[in-house]
């Protein structure tokens, strides 16, 4: 089971809006634990995510079902340019992967980002919906847990995929460091053999865009773990 962002609003969806690069975007975060109402809409929307007529990433209904039930998954990550039918979506999850200890604590685990999608609707027109994600994304780890970097994993069963991602992730993203080059990185990869950890340090917040408080309404509430955790669909090429 994956660690909680720290919500004490009282609800578990929040939406609003911020400004990337001269533009304006929408977000929708849902943030565990849901009621029924909420844990449809996510079901719908994540287990139904299609590029080219195909389920993102084979992460259909049933996987969502089963991250919601195993609690595997820290938020769940929808954006969009305002009136723009080009989504990107994700989700986070807090866990460690790569201490190599038994006992889950919190100070040893990381943000990884998983399930990355991008649906782009029929006007057909591509936003930077899927850097204003990563930007979001970044922004809630080092707010909210104040935690100054972020993780994701590469598949590397295909050569030629895990090159392009790995460039991708570095070159455009800012995934500057990887466990292949300095096993440093992730020494324990309990995530599997073929997946490669990356990076991105030095997360700096900035309130002047988005600001999480609102997560920080009321006092109270706890971080939740337990000891074993589901394998989220790691990042292939899109």
């Amino acid at each position: 089971m994956a660690y909680k962002f720290k919500n004490y609003a009282g609800r578990h969806k929040f939406t609003g809006n911020f400004p990337f690069n001269s533009e304006t975007y929408e977000y929708t975060l849902y943030l565990p634990k849901f009621d029924e109402a909420t844990k449809k809409e996510v079901i719908d929307y994540f287990g139904d995510r299609k590029q080219n007529g195909r389920i993102c990433l084979d992460v259909d209904k049933k996987v969502v079902e089963n991250y919601i039930k195993n609690g595997d998954i820290s938020a769940y990550i929808i954006i969009n340019k305002s009136g723009s039918d080009d989504k990107a979506s994700g989700t986070l999850q807090v866990y460690d992967h790569c201490s190599g200890n038994k006992d889950q604590r919190l100070d040893n685990a990381y943000v990884w980002i998983s399930d990355l999608c991008r649906i782009t609707g029929p006007s057909g027109v591509k936003t930077e919906s899927v850097n204003a994600l990563m930007y979001f994304m970044e922004q809630l780890t080092v707010q909210n847990l104040a935690k100054p970097e972020i993780y994701l994993f590469v598949d590397t069963t295909e050569a030629a995929n895990k090159a392009g991602l790995m460039r991708l992730y570095r070159d455009r993203y800012g995934f500057i460091e990887n466990s292949e080059a300095s096993a440093s990185i992730c020494p324990s990869n309990s995530a599997g053999s073929n997946l490669i950890a990356m990076k991105k340090p030095n997360l700096v917040p900035d309130k002047s865009k988005i600001d999480f408080q609102f997560l920080k309404r009321k006092s109270g509430g706890s971080s939740q773990k337990t000891r074993k955790t589901r394998k989220t669909r790691k990042n292939k090429r899109k």
